[in-house]
């Protein structure tokens, strides 16, 4: 870790000197992150398949089992293995075009494993609000006020019928598409809900500071990034 971190203000003119303007070319961290997402179906089938043949192999070989168990678990593995392929092959040309095109904003965290606002290395997720729209995409007074909104909503016995799926989100740590918050949560900004996978290495402290990190957004493909 530096002994001396970079401040937030010059580490945010770095990030938008690099990724502000777009079309922007892909760097070797946004060619990482332009892979599409392999699926979690596809990878908890893989990943039985695998435990399976382990397991029938070695029961196999004492005798318990018949070895046909095991070629029914490597079928597992490897149709899992093919549906990770396919949904990365899907979502791919998405991401690379969120990464190419989607505005670079501030994200204000709302709820955040207590890890990262410690110093670290280890990623974690991140139910942040941010803007897209250009007056409101670098506005830490209004995302901030936005934010106050929002955990008075989380924290209120009930929610009015347009507000509810942006209550359920605050609420659920399950839920991770973008929701784009009504107008009595938002004011004049287009504002969107989202999750991040927030790593403390790309933050000059290595941690959360003022709540806010760096994103790329395109909520319209499904996409929020931090950077």
């Amino acid at each position: 870790m530096a002994a001396n971190p970079l401040p937030r203000s010059f580490a945010l003119a770095e990030t938008r000197r690099r990724y502000e303007a777009t079309p922007r070319d892909l760097d070797d961290d946004l060619q990482r992150m332009a892979r599409g997402d392999r699926g979690c179906l596809g990878d908890a089938i893989s990943g039985f398949g695998a435990l399976g043949v382990l397991v029938s192999g070695v029961l196999g070989y004492l005798g318990y089992l018949g070895m046909g168990f095991m070629v029914v678990f490597a079928g597992l593995l490897i149709g899992g293995f093919v549906l990770s392929a396919a949904a990365q092959t899907r979502s791919g040309p998405a991401r690379l075009k969120a990464l190419t095109e989607g505005p670079l904003a501030l994200g204000r965290v709302l709820r955040a494993d207590p890890a990262l606002f410690e110093p670290g290395d280890v990623p974690y997720p991140a139910l942040v609000v941010f803007a897209v729209d250009a007056p409101h995409r670098f506005d830490a007074t209004y995302l901030h006020a936005v934010a106050t909104a929002l955990l008075t909503l989380r924290d209120a016995p009930t929610a009015p019928a347009d507000q509810a799926a942006i209550a359920a989100m605050l609420r659920d740590p399950n839920q991770i598409a973008p929701l784009r918050l009504p107008s009595a949560l938002a004011g004049a900004g287009e504002a969107w809900l989202g999750v991040v996978s927030v790593d403390p290495r790309r933050l000059p402290a290595r941690r959360i500071e003022d709540h806010l990190v760096p994103v790329i957004a395109a909520p319209g493909l499904g996409f929020v990034e931090h950077v």
